[in-house]
C-alpha cells in the first residue's frame, strides 16, 4: 500500500470502502465493474453506473418471469401489478415515507415529475411561486406555468448560521430568506381573466428547493419544508407574499443518490427523485411522492388530461358524449397510460444493492473521497505560490463540512491568475481516460452566483453567441462555467488519486528543463531555439525577425482531399487556385438535418476513396460497399443550371451545387446513412461578433475558402512526426515497465508479464503493438522533409518553388487524429493526441502542423483560361521565421 493511501485510511478508514458489507470496495470494483479497465468515471451526479451483478439479476428476472401489461386481469398482468406495488413500497421505504401519508407516482423521469406538479398546481393571480436561486432548469420551468396564470414568482437566497451538524438551517431562527425581484407576466394574459382563488377564498403557494445542489454539492436543510409551511412570516419578514397556504416541493433528484430525504421528519408535499442517479440502473424512471394527508396535496392538483386503459387513469368513459369517470387512486389518477413496467421491475435489483451497502455507508464512503479530493485541490500551488484551484460551494473553513454532497465544482487558474477554460480541462481529462463534466449543468442560478456573473454579463455572453454546451468557456476574461466531478458508491481512492495526479501534471506550474521547441500549456511552447540553422535565399518577402531553417528542405508529398473527411489521393504535381490547392475540400456530404458529416460521427467515410483526373475533368469516387464507382463531371457540374442553394458552415456562407438522386443514393450506400453531395461554387465570410476576442480562435476570414475548418492548406514536417513517434515509443516502454513493476515481474522483450497482458488502456492498439503514426494520420496537404522538429512553428511566411504562402498559425488538433485513417477505428489509448497534449499545448490548444494561406490567390483568380501555378514534389522550401516575441499568447504568429 502506498504512502498516500495509508494517510487517507488513517483518517477515513471507518467511512471508506464498506468495511462491514459482504464485499469491500476493492472486491466490488474487481468483480462488478471490470468494464472500467483503467477508466476513471467521475460524473455520478449526471448518471451513476450499474453493476454487472445487477444486470445479471435483471436479465435472469426478465428471462424467467412473464410480465404483461398491468391493465388486465391475466396472470402475467397481475404479476406485473404486484411487482409495481412492491416497487412503490420500496421507494416509500427509501424515503422513510408512510403509505398512509405519501403515494408514489412513476413518471418518465425527474423532469416529467416536476412538470406534472407545475402544470396541475392550482395557480391563481394571488398565488406565489418561490424557489431557491440554486435550482435545476427543470424546476425553473415551473415558473412558466405560474406566470402564465397570473401568479407572481421570485427567487430567494437562503442565508443562515451553521449550527450543530453544519447543515443549512438547523432551526427557524438561523434561516433568513433574501428574495430577488418579483416577476409577474401581466402581458401574457389579461389580469382580469387570470384564475382567482377558489370558492373558499383559499390561496395555494409553492416553494421549491433542492435537497442537494447539482452544481455545487451544497446540501439544503430538509427542515426548510417545516420552516416555510409553519413560519413563513418570519422567514419572509417584510415580504408581501405571505397569504394563503404554502406547499413545498423538494427536488431530490441528486440528493437522493446518497442521502434520501426522511419524509417522516421533514414532511414536504412533493418530492422528486431520479432512479438513474440513485438506483444504479439506466432506466428513465422518476418518482413523485405526493403527500396525501392534511390538505391532501394530490387532490388539490388540477389534472385535466386522462389517457391509457380503463383500468388505468379512468374507470369509465363514453366516446361520443362528454362523460368520464376517473379512478379514485392517486397513482392511477396521475399515471397516464401504461408505465414502463419492465423498468419498474428492475428497480428491485437496484434496491438490493443499496440495502446491502446501506445508504448511510454510501454517504460516508462518497463523502470521504470528496473531502480528501477537495483538500488536495485546495492545497495545490504553482511555483510562484499562487493557488491553482478555485472551489465553489465551500470555503477553507468548510473543507470537512458534512453539509456538502460528493460533488466538487471548481475552476483552474494559471500562475498569472488567468483562467484555464473548462473545455480544455474536459478535453485533457478525456485523453487521460477520466470522465467528468463541465458547464453549468442546467443550473443557471448557481452558475451566475458562484461565477459572479451579472445580468448584463450573462446577456452580453448570450448576444455574443454563447449557449449551453458550446466551446466558449472564457468570455471577457471570466469563465462561463465550471468543471464538476462527483463520486458514486463504486468510486475508489485510486480514482481520486488519478484525478488529482492528472490536475497536478497538466495544470500546475513547476520548474522544468527547457525543451527543444515544445512545452505544456502551463509551460508554453518554447519558440526560442538555440540550435537554429540560418539559411536565406532571396524571395519576394520582406520579413522582420531572425530566420531559422536547415538547408536542403523540400516538399516531400502533396495530398488532395476532394470530399471533406473522405480519403484523399497523393500526386507529384498539382495546380493552385484562389482557394488554395485546386478542388481540395470542394465537396461535402450533408445529412438530411443539414449537418456536415465528418469522420467524427461517421467513421465509415474513411473508406470512401477519391481521385481526380484533371485532363478529363472527372472526379472518381469508390467504396468497398458499392459495386461501381461514381464519376462526377467537374466542368458540367459547375456550368449547367442545376439546383443550387446556400448553406452556412464555419462562419462562411457558401453557394453550393446539388446533385441528382442517383449520386446521393450512391453516397448513402457508401457511408450507410442518408446524405447528399454538395459542391462549393462560391463562398463569402460572414463576420461574427467579437471575432478576434478570446471567445474563439480567429479563422482565416480573408481568404477564399472551400469546406476547410480553418485555412486553405495544412503543412506538417516529417521531422516533427518522427519526434512524436520517438516520444510515443518512450511512453509505451515506460507504461510497460510500470505495469511490470506492479505485477512483480519483468520479462524483457515481451508484453506478457506474470502470465497476463497489460490492460488495454496501457496498449497502443488492441493487438498490444506500440503506436507508430504515419504523416497521413494528420490529413496534411503538404509534407516537407529536411527541417528540424517543430521548426515550422516559427515560420511566418514561406516560399515553395516560386509560390508564396502565409502562415496563419498552428493547427489545433482534436481526437480525429486518434482515428486510424485506413479503418476508422479508435484505440482506447487516446493516442497520439494524449502524447501531443503533454508537450504541444498552448492556451488550451494542442498544436501540430501549421495552417497556410496561398499568397498568390489574387493573381491566380478563378479563370479557367489562365495557366495555373503548380506545386511539385521535390521543390525547395524557403521559410521566413519570427522571433518568439512575435508569437502571440495562443501560439499563433503576429503579422506586422
Amino acid at each position: 500500500m502506498d504512502i498516500e493511501k495509508q494517510k487517507f485510511l488513517s483518517e477515513f478508514a471507518p467511512d471508506y470502502g464498506y468495511p462491514n458489507a459482504p464485499k469491500n470496495i476493492d472486491q466490488i470494483r474487481a468483480s462488478e465493474f471490470k468494464r472500467l479497465d483503467g477508466l476513471v468515471y467521475l460524473d455520478h451526479a449526471g448518471a451513476t453506473l450499474y453493476s454487472e451483478q445487477q444486470m445479471e439479476a435483471i436479465f435472469k428476472d426478465l428471462s424467467t418471469n412473464v410480465y404483461g401489461n398491468p391493465h388486465s386481469q391475466s396472470d402475467s398482468s397481475v404479476a406485473t401489478s404486484e411487482t409495481m406495488k412492491k416497487a412503490r413500497q420500496l421507494v416509500l421505504d427509501y424515503c422513510n415515507a408512510s403509505p398512509q401519508t405519501y403515494k408514489c407516482i412513476f413518471t418518465s423521469g425527474a423532469t416529467a415529475a416536476l412538470k406534472l406538479v407545475g402544470e396541475t398546481f392550482p395557480w391563481t393571480q394571488e398565488s406565489c411561486f418561490m424557489y431557491t436561486r440554486e435550482n435545476h432548469n427543470s424546476v425553473l420551468g415551473i415558473r412558466e406555468y405560474a406566470l402564465s396564470q397570473g401568479a407572481v414568482a421570485f427567487a430567494v437566497d437562503i442565508e443562515e448560521v451553521e449550527r450543530g451538524s453544519g447543515l443549512l438551517g438547523d432551526d427557524c431562527s438561523s434561516v433568513w430568506m433574501s428574495p430577488h425581484a418579483a416577476q409577474r407576466r401581466n402581458t401574457a394574459r389579461d389580469f382580469d381573466e387570470a384564475p382567482k382563488a377558489d370558492s373558499t377564498g383559499h390561496v395555494y403557494n409553492l416553494f421549491a428547493y433542492p435537497s442537494e445542489c447539482n452544481f455545487s454539492g451544497v446540501k439544503y436543510s430538509l427542515d426548510l419544508a417545516n420552516i416555510v409551511k409553519q413560519d413563513h412570516h418570519n422567514a419572509l419578514e417584510g415580504s408581501p407574499y405571505c397569504r394563503g397556504s404554502w406547499m413545498v416541493l423538494i427536488d431530490a433528484a441528486k440528493g437522493s443518490a446518497t442521502e434520501p430525504p426522511d419524509l417522516t421528519s421533514f414532511p414536504a408535499d412533493f418530492v422528486v427523485i431520479s432512479f438513474y442517479k440513485a438506483l444504479l440502473f439506466i432506466s428513465v424512471l422518476g418518482a413523485n411522492l405526493d403527500r396525501s394527508n392534511q390538505v391532501n396535496a394530490a387532490k388539490i392538483l388540477r389534472k385535466t388530461y386522462f389517457g391509457g386503459a380503463l383500468l388505468g387513469t379512468v374507470a369509465a368513459s363514453i366516446a361520443d358524449i362528454d362523460y368520464v369517470m376517473r379512478r379514485e387512486g392517486i397513482e392511477e389518477w396521475f399515471e397516464d397510460g401504461t408505465q414502463s413496467f419492465l423498468s419498474v421491475a428492475s428497480i428491485h435489483h437496484g434496491f438490493k444493492i443499496i440495502n446491502t451497502l446501506t445508504t448511510s455507508a454510501i454517504a460516508r464512503h462518497t463523502s470521504s473521497l470528496a473531502t480528501f479530493t477537495r483538500r488536495a485541490l485546495f492545497e495545490l500551488r504553482h511555483e510562484n505560490g499562487s493557488s491553482v484551484c478555485v472551489l465553489y460551494g465551500t470555503s477553507t473553513k468548510k473543507l470537512s463540512c458534512h453539509g456538502l454532497g460528493p460533488i466538487i465544482a471548481f475552476n483552474l487558474k494559471r500562475p498569472d491568475n488567468s483562467w484555464f477554460g473548462y473545455r480544455e480541462v474536459e478535453k485533457l481529462a478525456s485523453l487521460s481516460r477520466i470522465q467528468l463534466r463541465t458547464g453549468c449543468f442546467c443550473n443557471p442560478g448557481a452558475c451566475s452566483k458562484y461565477l459572479r456573473l451579472s445580468h448584463l454579463e450573462l446577456l452580453t455572453n448570450i448576444e455574443a453567441g454563447h449557449v449551453c454546451w458550446d466551446d466558449h468557456d472564457i468570455l471577457n476574461g471570466k469563465p462561463t462555467g465550471v468543471v464538476r466531478i462527483s463520486f458514486g458508491y463504486m468510486s475508489t481512492f485510486e480514482d481520486a488519486m488519478k484525478f488529482i495526479t492528472f490536475i497536478e501534471k497538466s495544470f500546475v506550474s513547476r520548474t522544468r528543463e527547457i525543451g527543444n521547441g515544445f512545452g505544456s500549456d502551463v509551460h508554453p511552447i518554447d519558440f526560442s531555439h538555440k540550435d537554429v540553422y540560418v539559411y536565406y535565399k532571396e524571395s519576394h518577402f520582406s520579413c522582420c525577425g531572425k530566420l531559422a531553417f536547415r538547408e536542403g528542405a523540400c516538399l516531400k508529398s502533396i495530398t488532395i482531399y476532394p470530399i471533406k473527411s473522405c480519403r484523399g489521393f497523393s500526386v507529384d504535381s498539382w495546380p493552385l487556385c484562389s482557394s488554395g490547392l485546386q478542388h481540395d475540400r470542394e465537396w461535402i456530404l450533408k445529412s438530411p438535418s443539414g449537418e456536415v458529416l465528418t469522420q467524427k460521427k461517421v467513421p465509415e467515410m474513411c473508406l470512401v476513396s477519391t481521385f481526380i483526373d484533371l485532363e478529363h475533368g472527372i472526379l472518381f469516387v469508390e467504396s468497398p460497399r458499392c459495386d461501381v464507382r461514381v464519376q462526377i463531371d467537374l466542368l458540367k457540374a459547375v456550368s449547367q443550371c442545376g439546383v443550387r442553394e446556400e448553406i452556412m458552415s464555419q462562419f462562411h456562407r457558401y453557394e453550393v451545387q446539388c446533385y441528382d438522386s442517383e449520386v446521393n443514393l450512391w453516397f448513402t450506400n457508401a457511408i450507410g446513412r442518408p446524405c447528399t453531395l454538395l459542391r462549393c461554387v462560391s463562398s463569402q465570410p460572414r463576420r461574427r461578433m467579437n471575432e478576434c476576442s478570446h471567445m474563439t480562435r480567429c479563422r482565416d476570414m480573408e481568404s477564399k475558402l472551400s469546406f476547410v475548418n480553418e485555412a486553405q492548406i495544412l503543412l506538417i514536417s516529417e521531422e516533427s512526426v518522427s519526434d512524436l513517434n520517438s516520444k510515443l515509443s518512450s511512453m509505451d516502454l515506460a507504461l510497460l515497465r510500470h505495469w511490470s513493476h506492479r505485477s512483480g515481474e519483468i520479462r524483457p522483450n515481451s508484453t506478457t508479464v506474470a502470465g497476463a497482458e497489460p490492460p488495454s488502456s496501457m496498449r497502443g492498439h488492441e493487438t498490444g503493438l506500440p503506436i507508430h503514426v504515419h504523416p497521413m494520420r494528420f490529413s496534411p496537404n503538404l509534407v516537407i522533409s529536411g527541417a528540424g522538429p517543430y521548426t515550422e512553428d516559427l515560420w511566418r511566411v514561406l516560399t515553395i518553388g516560386k509560390e508564396h504562402f502565409v502562415s496563419i498559425g498552428g493547427c489545433n488538433r482534436c481526437e480525429m487524429i486518434n482515428v486510424d485513417p485506413q479503418t476508422g477505428q479508435r484505440p482506447k489509448s487516446k493516442e497520439p493526441l494524449a502524447t501531443l497534449a503533454s508537450f504541444r499545448r498552448v492556451k488550451g490548444k494542442i498544436l501540430f502542423g501549421i495552417l497556410l494561406s496561398y499568397d498568390g490567390a489574387a493573381e491566380v483568380g478563378d479563370s479557367e483560361q489562365k495557366v495555373k501555378p503548380q506545386l511539385t514534389v521535390g521543390q525547395e522550401v524557403y521559410p521566413c521565421s519570427v522571433n518568439s516575441k512575435d508569437i502571440d499568447a495562443e501560439g499563433t504568429s503576429v503579422c506586422i
